[in-house]
Order: structure tokens, then C-alpha cells, then sequence
């Protein structure tokens, strides 16, 4: 007789703890953060001050690249984290909360960041070329990254223009 108590109460035990547990599993769990940003001004201005500084560092460097002053596989790894530093910024851009008037020029900000990051992954392509063949004619390429350059100001340009007064 005690043992039949004692499996009735261990079973019960552990239809309660399974019981719990599922109950805690299927109640909706609403963990979005939003970010909201108090002064858009502030963040977009952050945000072009981080992107050229990132810009100006890659010129350099794929200008290093082209005349030798550093190897093809050491520009790539730089270009690749700063399309990582791009991406993350992206995400900073278009996850936050900001007042309706300010979405239009955080969207065509948002649209400078991935058409630079689109240079970058360029550049990391005439690297590439580069690498297999030093001799490369790469003016064809030059012209179309300074092209995507031209993109990524207009982008910015049109993200200052969208700026409420």
C-alpha cells in the first residue's frame, strides 16, 4: 500500500512539474525591444560621422592595396570588417522607433549604408582580382566603384534633405 501511495504522489509530482512547464512554454513571450531614440538628429549625425570615418579609412587602405603598400589578403580583412561595422549599423537604423517625420531620412540613410556596403563588397571582389593577377586591368572596376560612391552621396544627400526643419 505504500508503495502505491508513494507512486501515486511521485506521479503527481511530476504531472504538476510537466504541467507548469508546458503551461510557461506556450504563454506568449513578447521579449521585442524597441529602441527609441530621443534625439534623431543627434543619432543620424553619429551615424554619417561613424560611416565616414569607416569611408575615409577604406579609401586608404584600397589605395595602400593598389600601390603595394599592403597585400591583397590584409585589405580584404579590412574591408570585411568594416562591411561587418556597415551591417551592424543598418540594423541600428532601421530597428529603432523614431517620430514619423524623421523615417524618410533615416530609410534614405539607411539606403547610403547598404550602397556602401555594396562598394565594399566590390572592392573586396577587385582584391580578389588583384590577388590572382597583379597585372589586371582594373579601370573598368574603378570607374563602377567610384560610381557606387556617387550612389552612396546621393543616398546621404537625399537622407539631409528628408531632415524636418
Amino acid at each position: 500500500m505504500q508503495s502505491k501511495k508513494g507512486f501515486i504522489i511521485t506521479a503527481v509530482v511530476l504531472a504538476a512539474i510537466t504541467g507548469a512547464s508546458f503551461s510557461i512554454w506556450f504563454i506568449p513571450q513578447d521579449t521585442q525591444t524597441k529602441i527609441v531614440i530621443s534625439n534623431p538628429k543627434d543619432e543620424l549625425d553619429a551615424l554619417i560621422d561613424q560611416q565616414k570615418t569607416i569611408a575615409d579609412s577604406d579609401k586608404e587602405e584600397f589605395e595602400r592595396m593598389i600601390t603595394g603598400q599592403i597585400t591583397h589578403d590584409n585589405y580584404i580583412a579590412i574591408a570585411e570588417v568594416s562591411s561587418a561595422q556597415i551591417r551592424s549599423m543598418i540594423i541600428s537604423i532601421t530597428e529603432p522607433d523614431v517620430s514619423q517625420e524623421w523615417h524618410a531620412s533615416y530609410f534614405a540613410l539607411a539606403e547610403s549604408l547598404r550602397g556602401y556596403n555594396t562598394y565594399l563588397r566590390e572592392t573586396i571582389v577587385v582584391a580578389e582580382k588583384l590577388k590572382a593577377d597583379p597585372t589586371t586591368d582594373i579601370a573598368q572596376e574603378r570607374a563602377n566603384l567610384d560610381q557606387y560612391l556617387v550612389q552612396v552621396q546621393e543616398s546621404l544627400s537625399a537622407s539631409n534633405d528628408a531632415r524636418p526643419a
